[in-house]
């Protein structure tokens, strides 16, 4: 682009890109402020997004009119670079834009986010001003998606973390030790790796994802670790056939995440709280001690951290496919698989559903560029292995290595992390503890806001139904409140 920069009427600098003016000729600070005074909203903006400001003269005037709004600026052009001091956040066009405002903003923010265009620059850059507000659209309609999903869950993780807080029996931490951790997930890669899993097996710790349990019990290999995270009917589908196995190996259990309930007397679990939010605020009332996990789209996220944290040699992550299949899309057996295919006919055959599931990777996509975001640092000690695997895509400084490479990093004696078990109140002083902290906090902003998040954003920015969109939020928290004083009987 041509950009071309001179002097307005009043003194104040101007511009134009290949001949389109993209300020004043006369005032171009006076028409920045004319531009923020018509922007037009119904709600408190948690961020504004002016696309291509160029020279920046809207932001003051932005800041005077949201003064508690983060100021932000996507850019087209690194020509008006020298003004970004101006704002709060500056977002590249031309990376991954739509990734860009949701790391940043998150979901919340994107949805109570206000956008605007700095028109001049739709005309002088009419290729990236089409891309970029595609890509905050994909923002919009992602984070609208994650928020109805907290919303639909996060009362059945509500329910599940009272649940863990209460009937849990024995609870154990894990010290850190120094032999490589195989983290398995349950993609179709992990059937290439069995046979070596299973003949190195003594030389490494093996943290398995609930969803590959069935996958190991099949093949008599079994985990020094399962950890779930998952809130809904796919974790019990994946633990309820494997009581036995589990009872060898501690559950490390986010404390909203499903757990057969059997477990809780007969399994020892390691609780991973978020540090976050009401789940982890229940831990600590009930003296439940917790290990540091980090929030995950996907479980492999979550137990690739785990892993990092318990051992200071490198991790290896094993059934990481991160792409539909041609075939089955997990490795095989497979619990929702055995359940699936109860329901085959001879009009919705098998073969139906399978491929109808190759071509819902939405989630996959997401997962895999998290994956692929990943910083050289975050990864610079974790692998993905498998037996000469063809992988339909890389996964950024997420190298792919093989058991040559694994079999030359194992150790003689390896240091494997050990259990330490810890000591927590009884179960009448940790009920009374949950009953005390739902007393003090069920009916708070906060406590709305967590586990409503769409109900209530949408109070918050409504003008004409606010008192019935108040009311639908009090009708839902009071179904809660009773679902979980049963719990408490």
């Amino acid at each position: 682009m041509n950009v071309a920069f001179s002097r307005a009427k009043n003194g104040q600098e101007t511009c134009s890109v290949n001949g389109v003016l993209l300020h004043s000729t006369y005032n171009p600070e006076q028409e920045a402020k004319r531009f923020v005074t018509s922007l037009a909203f119904s709600f408190a903006p948690h961020a504004v997004v002016v696309t291509e400001p160029a020279l920046s003269y809207c932001a003051q005037f932005l800041r005077q009119r949201f003064p508690h709004a983060l100021i932000c600026a996507v850019r087209y052009d690194k020509a008006f670079a020298t003004t970004d001091k101006l704002w709060d956040i500056v977002f590249d066009a031309n990376s991954n834009l739509s990734n860009e405002l949701f790391n940043a903003l998150g979901e919340e923010g994107v949805c109570s986010a206000l956008f605007a265009s700095w028109k001049a620059s739709e005309r002088a850059y009419a290729l990236q001003h089409e891309n970029a507000w595609h890509e905050i659209k994909n923002a919009l309609i992602k984070s609208r998606n994650v928020l109805f999903t907290r919303s639909y869950f996060s009362s059945r993780w509500i329910l599940n973390a009272v649940l863990f807080c209460t009937r849990v029996q024995h609870v154990a931490l894990i010290e850190r030790g120094n032999c490589p951790v195989v983290v398995a997930a349950s993609g179709p890669s992990l059937a290439s790796a069995l046979p070596y899993l299973k003949k190195f097996r003594a030389s490494f710790f093996l943290v398995a994802a609930s969803s590959a349990l069935s996958v190991l019990a099949a093949c008599n290999i079994v985990p020094d670790i399962c950890i779930s995270t998952d809130g809904g009917f796919y974790a019990l589908a994946h633990m309820l056939q494997f009581n036995t196995l589990l009872k060898k190996a501690p559950i490390a259990l986010a404390s909203e995440a499903a757990c057969v309930r059997s477990l809780f007397a007969t399994s020892s679990f390691i609780p991973l709280s978020y540090g976050d939010g009401i789940s982890s605020a229940l831990l600590e009332r009930c003296a439940i001690p917790a290990m540091h996990a980090e929030r995950n789209g996907t479980i492999s996220g979550t137990a690739m951290q785990f892993a990092q944290n318990i051992t200071d040699a490198p991790v290896f992550l094993c059934g990481l496919d991160m792409a539909p299949a041609t075939a089955f899309q997990h490795a095989q057996p497979n619990m929702l698989e055995q359940s699936a295919s109860s329901y085959d006919r001879r009009t919705a055959t098998k073969e139906t559903r399978i491929s109808a599931a190759r071509f819902s990777s939405q989630s996959l996509e997401l997962y895999r560029a998290w994956f692929q975001s990943l910083p050289d640092e975050r990864v610079k000690n974790v692998f993905r292995l498998s037996h000469h695997f063809h992988y339909a895509h890389e996964l950024g400084a997420l190298h792919d290595v093989d058991f040559s490479f694994f079999e030359k990093i194992l150790h003689q004696s390896p240091d494997m992390p050990r259990l330490t078990i810890q000591h927590i109140p009884a179960a009448k002083q940790r009920m009374s503890a949950v009953k005390s902290f739902v007393k003090e906090h069920a009916h708070s902003d906060a406590w709305l806001h967590e586990i409503f998040p769409a109900e209530y954003i949408a109070w918050q920015h409504a003008q004409n139904e606010k008192e019935r969109r108040w009311e639908q939020l009090q009708q839902k928290n009071e179904t809660l409140i009773a679902k979980i004083a049963r719990l408490l009987r």
